[in-house]
């Protein structure tokens, strides 16, 4: 096995990233470093990769987007914050790399960062106990999160406010007279994806249901279509029939409003919607248009490349948490609860 940036660092008695920027001239560094470094890669017969060799005199550094892969593929609402966090990248003068490979491969995560490809790391979709978050801890690459494991100390992080999330979706059911409600969540089976996001949106819902009295039926269904139709069918065997819905599951959530327009069920005559956590134009591209509870997605992907930016070149060196309150925007999928 060859050497890596990080034996040639600890040869010249330098961070990583000095390696990195010794190889792509994106920052200055000192004649004396400049030195050791070149003599630490010839000691070890150290070649760079050819990628980053090629952004030696680039406008701009690299930053690295993990959204970890899944079969399903990217939602639009995923996708506006990649494509926000693009767009803030490329402000701040700064590419963007889209890093989708499964969560549970940090070994590729770690060549990622030890071979100096990148200058910066944004995780999204974190576990409780996220694993790439100890592999950038380790490597010296500056790194800021969408979203946060349980144990946030000294992370720089994100994250939509999910009290707030989980409060706004129940009292807007509550105050129109629902008291039954279908919770249409996912099931998460492998590690292709972080289940953060719902562990916090299902913890979330809880306090405010028993605050208000709200019957809470959780169904997990696959993140898919096909998984949505299930999904209604589970409901519409249900003796006590719910009044409502509430959805963490995009894909899903297709299905279902597919399957309740084929059997006859009016939204939101016979059933009230609300999605969660779900753009405003995939909530737009149903009939009728969807209730959400979500969080900006392009303000928090742009706090984030920010926060990154700001750290890596030395503007700022606190840990910032910043918690994102999501908004109700209220459409035609909910309506007061009709009394037979």
């Amino acid at each position: 096995m060859g050497a890596t940036r990080d034996d040639v660092a600890r040869l010249a008695g330098v961070s990583a990233s000095t390696v990195s920027y010794a190889i792509s001239g994106r920052r200055t560094i000192s004649a004396g470093t400049r030195q050791r470094v070149e003599q630490a890669m010839a000691d070890l017969s150290y070649t760079p990769n050819a990628f980053a060799r090629g952004l030696a005199g680039s406008r701009g550094g690299i930053l690295a987007l993990h959204y970890p892969y899944s079969r399903r593929g990217v939602t639009s609402s995923e996708f506006e914050y990649v494509a926000a966090a693009t767009d803030r990248a490329r402000e701040r003068g700064y590419h963007l790399l889209l890093w989708s490979h499964p969560i549970n491969d940090v070994d590729g995560l770690g060549s990622l960062v030890s071979e100096g490809l990148v200058d910066g790391v944004i995780l999204m979709e974190l576990t409780a106990a996220d694993a790439r978050v100890g592999v950038l801890s380790d490597s010296g690459v500056p790194f800021s999160n969408i979203g946060r494991p349980d144990d946030a100390e000294g992370l720089w992080f994100i994250d939509a406010d999910y009290e707030s999330l989980g409060r706004q979706a129940v009292d807007h059911l509550a105050d129109l007279g629902h008291e039954h409600v279908f919770f249409l969540s996912q099931s998460i089976a492998s590690p292709e994806r972080g289940s953060g996001p719902l562990d916090r949106a299902t913890s979330a819902l809880r306090r405010p249901a028993l605050d208000r009295g709200i019957r809470l039926d959780t169904h997990l269904a696959d993140n898919s279509v096909p998984g949505g139709r299930e999904a209604f069918a589970v409901f519409d065997a249900l003796t006590a029939r719910p009044t409502a819905v509430l959805a963490f599951n995009e894909m899903a959530l297709a299905g279902f409003v597919q399957s309740a327009a084929a059997a006859g069920r009016s939204i939101p005559g016979d059933i009230s919607v609300v999605a969660l956590s779900i753009g405003d134009l995939a909530a737009e591209m149903t009939s009728p248009p969807l209730t959400t509870v979500s969080p900006p997605g392009i303000e928090i992907a742009s706090a984030a490349v920010d926060d990154l930016v700001d750290r890596i070149e030395g503007r700022r060196h606190d840990a910032p948490h910043v918690l994102v309150a999501p908004r109700l925007v209220v459409r035609g999928s909910s309506a007061p609860v009709i009394r037979m």
